[in-house]
């Protein structure tokens, strides 16, 4: 397990995957506990640190919780990582070395090198620790004031490292890479004389000392405006004795051998490798063919197969490259080989017509490949003699750039196929040519995941071309990644983008990616037109479109998203694209490759890659468009969402959970939308019909964000249903609040005083009511009012005819009250039985509800084998559902009952799920108490001291919380004594 900042703040397994810290407060704590060099940093420090001025409600109580997801963090890492983090008299300290803390690694390495003569064991050293700088260290919180200090001393470590490295290379007779590495950051520090030396010396002895004298003088002209001070005097004897060109400054002995491996010389498949014959009729490419072995040999075994192949792809995908690779290798295998490309084939008549004029050029363009044209003869002569020509020979065909004359390829190649039987045709193009026997091949992006994916290869390759010293930019490779992912993968783009590296980094072209259309461009003509820019590339296949096809795609571009078929049709059909013509135009899309497929569920989901999608919001810009597309947008899932809440308590609950689940994208480009927009009705409407989900999908975290937000806005609607809707809203959203107990309560009665009189608003009030009164149930201050308030809502929803309602909120007043106090559930009155209205409605939520209250009052009355069997129920129904909060905590109570039988292998198997499950939804009372039941069963397997380091560093509220929960399956006599009530009166 590592450690890493120097760069953004990253936590990684001994294998190098790295473990995903999701919330930023977690990384901050990383990063103050990391910058502390081990040392102990008080609570109130790491508050301030991770927290500012803006604190959380009970900034002690949510500082503990994200020390638990921390600790469940660095166990994902490596098992037992959490012991890592421990807490002693001064505070909370986190025990990193070389081995652990990339940081440390970096300066241990530094010092060790500065001892070292400058030789080759120096420049591997450096070299090696040099690799481990990802960037600015600590990206994300480098404008932290409480880092200042830190970053400095790091960046001033990685300068003498440079320094030290630059020295030696020159020393070993390894100048050029001296430049590479000192160049660059002799302009950031244009004062800095350690750099400046070992890099005049290296611009001298790679015959630059016209560079070198440049450099000197910039260095001069900096330190007489900026210090009013000249060069050391060793500096200004090396500019002598670089002026004189002393013999003494001569190389010495210079590194000769075969290229490394890795290098763009080592290993790179060249084309143009074929036959003689067979190179001059296909194109020769100056750079190596990357990246695609896969895809050759299956396109290869497709050939083999099949007479007629179609290479698919948006523009710029590679589908030129890749097919005159294949065809490369049939000619080496014997085939006779042409190549035909189509690009200048003028659009707009057919073959049938170019016949009858004797104007075909699309066949006169083939034959001209073969040498076969003669300016006098009518088409269907040359056609005859093309024929004639391929007729009994091994031959392949290859014809590119098709898409803008499909009809014509497909005629012509339906000819050419039937009347030579042993040829074969390669065809590339944006869309099909639609022949029976045609077999289609789409070529994929270049994958770019990692650093080391074939996208990223492909663009270092090419940046490598434009500047030899990309490679000991520390940050490419890791800035390359994002940038190759950020554009999708094309090999054009990737090109494109390689071509500015000589003017600017790959960390600033991923600045710019915005720009991307107009900003990646390849100067010179040795590419076509539409190939020299993103923009026309995409003008390009946007040209080939019909109108409706076009409007499909720029709205397509409302939301960066994918999209099922019938939310196309609803939210892209108007009255200039009737929904008739949607699916029809949506088929092109997907045949012409600029909207891709992904199968979800069984069924197909649309989406534009960013880069088309960057491209087609333009012109959604552009056409006026965009505010009735995303207004229907966000009208569709207000309905999806309102439609759900009626779904979400029954039968069909699990499939609408999947259905929101899959939408949820959406629904957050909608609440955006409508924040956006100040239409604060839409934004309560999509809020308030999603709590319950996710509630029951434990995403608190997201509504504790949404719900403010959205009450907020201006504008809330007049209608009274709006204003029930908004007053609920209130309610939700002050109930989850993070905020001191007594002021919650008054702030939520507050709410509840906020609905209208009516009948309809009373109605309204009591369908959160009993929600509310769950804050009052915790201390016995208001238990009694909440119970009040709890039976006042149950007794009017049953009255009012909601059943399911009255019985599900019985289930919630059941729960605290027996969990705080003991108190026996009260169930419904008038006879009704909570756990048979909850069946017969098919409400597997409401049903999990009722069950763990049987399951505490089981266990509560010692009739442990009912809790077990109510509990196992419980859990199944919750995975039914995918509630992974839920689940986490039937899982712990799996994990305890283990604990109690003395089987703590299970128990261990269980509790390993259980975090697994909490760490997902950020569930802070699970993570808690998982980090109690581990520490029990760790005491279990004699680990003591582990067991209390991880019990002392609980705060009271969370010590009180697992104590309540274990005490109830183990009793009191069996918890350590940091979880007795002593331990824990003391700690309060």
């Amino acid at each position: 397990m590592r450690v890493q900042v120097l760069g953004p703040v990253r936590l990684v397994t001994a294998g190098g995957d790295a473990v995903e810290v999701p919330e930023r407060k977690v990384r901050a704590l990383l990063a103050a506990l990391s910058a502390s060099a081990g040392e102990a940093v008080p609570a109130e420090t790491l508050i301030s640190r991770v927290w500012g001025e803006d604190l959380p409600g009970n900034p002690s109580r949510v500082l503990q919780a994200k020390l638990s997801q921390l600790r469940a963090l660095l166990d994902q890492a490596a098992p037992g990582g959490r012991k890592l983090l421990n807490r002693s008299s001064g505070g909370y300290r986190l025990s990193l070395g070389e081995q652990t803390f990339d940081a440390a690694a970096f300066r241990s390495a530094v010092g060790r090198a500065a001892e070292l003569p400058a030789d080759g064991h120096r420049v591997e050293l450096l070299q090696n620790v040099l690799d481990l700088w990802r960037g600015g260290p600590y990206a994300e919180f480098a404008d932290e004031l409480w880092l200042g200090a830190e970053i400095a001393d790091l960046e001033e470590t990685r300068l003498r490292g440079v320094e030290l490295c630059a020295e030696a290379l020159v020393e070993i007779g390894r100048p050029e890479q001296a430049v590479t590495s000192a160049a660059p950051l002799l302009t950031q520090q244009p004062t800095r004389e350690g750099l400046a030396a070992p890099l005049l010396l290296a611009y001298y002895r790679t015959r630059r000392q016209p560079e070198a004298l440049s450099a000197y003088e910039r260095l001069r002209g900096h330190l007489a405006e900026e210090f009013g001070a000249d060069p050391t005097p060793e500096l200004q004897r090396l500019h002598l004795q670089i002026l004189r060109q002393d013999p003494e400054l001569a190389a010495g002995p210079t590194q000769t051998g075969p290229a490394q491996a890795g290098s763009p010389q080592a290993g790179a498949v060249q084309e143009g490798q074929g036959t003689d014959e067979a190179g001059s009729r296909l194109p020769a490419y100056p750079s190596p063919f990357l990246g695609r072995a896969a895809e050759v040999r299956q396109v290869s075994e497709l050939m083999a197969e099949n007479r007629l192949v179609t290479l698919l792809g948006i523009g710029g995908v590679g589908k030129t490259r890749l097919a005159v690779r294949a065809a490369e290798g049939q000619a080496e295998n014997g085939a006779e080989v042409w190549f035909v490309d189509l690009a200048e084939v003028v659009e707009g008549s057919t073959v049938g017509e170019a016949r009858a004029e004797d104007s075909c050029r699309l066949i006169g363009v083939a034959a001209a490949a073969l040498g076969l044209t003669s300016p006098w003869q009518e088409s269907s002569d040359v056609l005859r003699r093309l024929v004639l020509a391929l007729e009994g020979r091994d031959a392949l065909l290859v014809l590119d750039n098709c898409e803008h004359i499909v009809e014509d390829v497909a005629f012509f190649t339906a000819q050419l196929l039937r009347r030579a039987p042993q040829l074969r045709i390669l065809t590339t193009s944006r869309e099909p040519l639609n022949l029976p026997e045609e077999q289609r091949f789409t070529v994929p992006p270049l994958t770019a995941q990692d650093t080391e994916s074939p996208a990223v290869e492909f663009f270092l390759t090419r940046a490598r071309a434009v500047d030899a010293a990309i490679d000991d930019d520390p940050e490419a490779a890791g800035s390359a990644a994002e940038l190759c992912r950020r554009l999708d993968g094309l090999p054009l783009a990737l090109e494109l983008a390689a071509a500015q590296t000589h003017v600017l980094s790959v960390a600033q072209l991923l600045e710019r990616i915005s720009d991307r259309l107009d900003l990646l461009a390849r100067p010179g003509r040795a590419a076509p037109r539409r190939q020299q820019t993103l923009r026309g590339m995409l003008d390009w296949s946007w040209s080939l479109l019909q109108e409706q096809e076009q409007i499909l795609l720029r709205r397509l571009a409302v939301h960066p998203v994918s999209w099922r078929l019938d939310a196309v049709e609803e939210i892209c059909a108007d009255l200039e694209l009737p929904r008739r013509r949607v699916l029809p135009a949506l088929v092109t899309l997907v045949e012409r490759s600029l909207v891709s497929t992904v199968r979800a569920d069984g069924e197909l989901r649309y989406r534009l890659l960013e880069t088309v999608g960057a491209y087609a919001a333009e012109k959604l810009a552009v056409s006026g468009d965009r505010e009735a597309v995303a207004g229907r947008h966000l009208n569709y899932h207000l309905a999806l969402v309102e439609c759900a809440e009626h779904y979400l308590f029954g039968p069909r609950a699990r499939d609408w959970v999947r259905r929101l689940d899959e939408a949820r994208p959406h629904l957050n480009h909608a609440i955006d939308e409508a924040l956006h927009r100040g239409d604060g009705a839409a934004g309560v409407g999509l809020v308030r019909a999603l709590f319950w989900y996710r509630w029951m999908t434990g995403r608190v975290d997201t509504l504790l964000e949404e719900l403010p937000a959205v009450l907020a806005c201006p504008y809330q609607g007049e209608s009274p249903e709006q204003r029930r809707a908004y007053a609920q809203t209130l309610v939700l959203a002050r109930t989850v609040a993070d905020r001191r107990p007594g002021q919650k309560v008054t702030q939520v009665l507050a709410a509840l005083e906020s609905f209208a009189p009516d009948e309809e608003s009373q109605l309204a009030r009591m369908q959160v009511q009993w929600f509310a009164a769950s804050v009052m149930f915790a201390d016995l201050e208001h238990r009694d009012q909440g119970s009040r308030l709890a039976d006042e809502s149950i007794a009017h929803l049953l009255q009012a005819g909601d059943l399911r309602g009255a019985a599900f909120a019985s289930t919630q007043r059941d729960w605290f009250l027996l969990d705080f106090w003991g108190i026996p559930p009260a169930g419904l009155p008038e006879g009704h039985d909570a756990e048979q209205i909850l069946r017969a409605h098919g409400d597997v939520y409401g049903l999990t509800q009722a069950l763990g209250i049987q399951h505490l009052w089981a266990e509560a009355q010692g009739r442990t084998e009912e809790a077990q069997q109510r509990a196992d129920e419980a859990t199944a129904l919750c995975a039914e559902l995918s509630l992974d909060g839920e689940s986490a905590f039937w899982m712990l109570v799996q994990s305890v009952t283990s604990l109690r039988s003395n089987d703590l292998d299970a128990a261990e198997d269980q509790l390993s799920r259980a975090r697994a499950l909490a760490q997902r939804t950020a569930f802070v009372y699970c993570i808690t108490l998982s980090e109690a039941v581990g520490a029990m069963l760790a005491e279990r397997r004699g680990d003591v001291d582990h067991a209390r380091q991880v019990l002392a560093a609980f705060s009271a509220e969370d010590r009180e919380d697992a104590r309540r929960t274990l005490v109830r399956y183990l009793g009191e006599h069996a918890l350590p004594a940091e979880l007795q009530p002593a331990a824990g009166s003391a700690a309060s």
